[in-house]
Formats: C-alpha cells, structure tokens, sequence
C-alpha cells in the first residue's frame, strides 16, 4: 500500500476540538484498513491570505501533518470525509512513495568521478 503525508489547516478551536478532529481523521484511516505512522502539530499561524472554507471567512488556522499507509480505495473516501469536515479549512492529500517500489540507493561518489570527462586541452 502506497504511503501518503495529509496536510490539515484546521480552525481555531478548543483543546477539546483539535483533538476531536485529529482522532477522527485517524480513526477513518485506521478503519479502512490503514495505519497512522507519525502525526505533527506544526502549532498556530496566520494564514498567507484569507481562505473561506464552509461559508466562513478565516484568517488564522492550526496547522498538522499525519503521515499514514492506506489503500486507494480508503483514500477516496478520505477525501470526501475531509471535505466534508466543518473543523477543517484546507486537507491536502500528496503520495510520498509505494511500498512497491524500489528504494533508490544512494549515489556512489566513485561512480560519478568515473563518469566524468574532463575537456580536452588544445
């Protein structure tokens, strides 16, 4: 299953709320099959302009990151519950890598210096 980072501005609430809407979100995620590997609070900003979310104009927001392992079909429907979401001001939702694919392995410094050609002195 492909892992993704879920990047969350949420509005401004109680204690109460911020954990109410974090759980939520990884109950969601860990009922359809996923699991929750990291979330980070990133604390309280002003916004870079005013977003309107939900017929509401907001100037300031909490923003999160959680990073989780979900299938697509868990994520399709993660998509529409955090639109849905009244708490939420911008979900944003980017795959940062399947657990399918290769890691890449770090560039060899000798392999480079080999690859290089100098120019030719005339």
């Amino acid at each position: 299953m492909p892992e993704y980072e879920l990047a969350l501005i949420a509005k401004r609430l109680t204690k109460e709320g911020f954990s109410s809407m974090l759980r939520r979100t990884a109950l969601f995620i860990i009922n359809e099959g996923g699991v929750v590997k990291k979330m980070e609070n990133l604390g309280e900003q002003e916004l870079p302009h005013r977003m309107r979310a939900h017929h509401e104009w907001n100037t300031h927001g909490r923003y999160f990151l959680i990073n989780f392992i979900l299938g697509a079909d868990g994520v399709k429907q993660l998509k529409r519950e955090l639109e849905t979401d009244l708490d939420l001001i911008r979900p944003r939702l980017v795959k940062v890598r399947s657990c399918y694919e290769p890691k890449k392995k770090p560039l060899n410094t000798i392999e480079c210096w080999n690859s290089y050609r100098p120019p030719y002195n005339t």
